[in-house]
C-alpha cells in the first residue's frame, strides 16, 4: 500500500493543523444521565488477558440489561459475545493490535479481518505511537489504512492514540494521520499504559477533528462525573469497565434529585438534567 503523502507533505499538513487548533474551549451537551441516550455512549469493556468465559458472559448480560452501545473484547471472545448478545441492540467491538500497537501491519490486518468474519462491527485499533513519535507518519498511515481496507464501512474504526504517551503536538499529528487514513473515531487510551483519558486530551482531539470524526474517551473513567466531563469536552463514546456502576450511580443521583425536588415543593418527576446541573455548587 502506497502512502498518501510524502514526508514533507505530512510535515506541512500537520504543521498547518497545529496552527489551526482553536484556542477557545467549546463545551458540548452530554446526554441526560440515566437515559437510554446516556447508556448508548458506553462501550462496556473487558480486556484483561486472564478474562474467563464466565466474566465475558456477565459482561454481555450487563450490556444487554443496560442497553450499552457495545461490549469491547479481545478477538478470542468475539464469537462468545456474538452468541450472548444475539437479538439485542448491543454491538461487538474488538480491539486490534492491543495493547502495545507495535505489531506488524500484516498481524493487525489478520486480526481485523478475523474479527469482522466472526461478526464484530467495530474495531478499536492501537496506533503505533512509537513510530508516530519518531515522525514516521507514512508508516502510521499505512498501518491504519491497511486495517480500514479490510474493514470498510459500515464497520466503525476507532484509532487508539495512547495520549498519555504523547505531547500535544503529537496528539494533533496522530489525529491528522488517523483522519487521512479514513478512521471514524480517535480514542484516547488503551487503559493499560499511563494515566488514561483526560479532559484536556479529549478537548484537543475534538478541536482537531471537528465534525469529520468522533472522539472516544477511555481509561480511568469510573463515575458519572467522569463520563459527563468527557462528553462535555467533546467525546461521543466512553470506554469503561465501570459501566454498571456508572448507570447505578446515575439512577441514584436522579432519585436523589427527584426526592429533593419533592421536599422543595416542586413537581416530583424525574427531571432531564445532566450531572453539571446536578452538582452545581450553591
Amino acid at each position: 500500500m502506497t502512502t498518501r503523502y510524502t514526508q514533507d507533505e505530512w510535515l506541512a499538513i500537520i504543521d498547518q493543523a497545529q496552527k489551526s487548533v482553536p484556542s477557545s474551549r467549546v463545551e458540548y451537551k452530554a446526554p441526560n444521565i440515566g437515559t437510554k441516550e446516556f447508556a448508548k455512549t458506553i462501550d462496556h469493556t473487558l480486556l484483561k488477558l486472564d478474562a474467563t468465559k464466565e466474566q465475558i458472559d456477565k459482561l454481555c448480560e450487563e450490556a444487554r440489561k443496560h442497553d450499552f452501545k457495545s461490549v469491547c473484547v479481545r478477538l478470542g471472545w468475539v464469537a462468545r459475545a456474538i452468541q450472548n448478545l444475539r437479538g439485542s441492540s448491543v454491538l461487538i467491538t474488538c480491539v486490534v493490535g492491543f495493547h502495545e500497537g507495535t505489531y506488524s501491519v500484516s498481524s493487525k490486518v489478520k486480526e481485523a479481518r478475523d474479527a469482522i468474519i466472526l461478526g464484530a462491527t467495530e474495531l478499536d485499533l492501537v496506533l503505533n505511537y512509537t513510530r508516530l513519535k519518531k515522525e514516521h507518519y507514512s508508516d502510521v498511515y499505512t498501518d491504519i489504512a491497511a486495517v480500514r481496507n479490510v474493514a470498510p464501512h459500515p464497520v466503525i474504526l476507532k484509532v487508539i492514540l495512547e495520549t498519555s504517551q504523547l505531547a500535544e503536538s503529537e496528539i494533533i499529528a496522530a489525529c491528522v494521520v488517523a483522519q487521512s487514513a479514513g478512521a471514524d473515531f480517535v480514542k484516547t487510551s488503551t487503559g493499560f499504559n499511563g494515566r488514561g483519558a483526560s479532559e484536556n486530551d479529549v478537548s484537543l482531539m475534538k478541536k482537531v477533528v471537528g465534525t469529520s470524526m468522533r472522539v472516544k474517551a477511555s481509561g480511568g473513567i469510573k463515575t458519572v462525573r467522569d463520563c459527563v466531563t468527557m462528553l462535555e469536552a467533546g467525546a461521543e463514546r466512553i470506554g469503561t469497565s465501570n459501566g454498571v456502576w456508572i448507570m447505578e450511580e446515575a439512577s441514584a443521583l436522579m432519585d436523589e434529585f427527584t426526592h429533593q425536588a419533592g421536599k422543595d415543593g416542586s413537581q416530583a418527576q424525574r427531571p432531564s438534567v445532566t450531572l453539571t446541573r446536578l452538582f452545581t455548587d450553591s
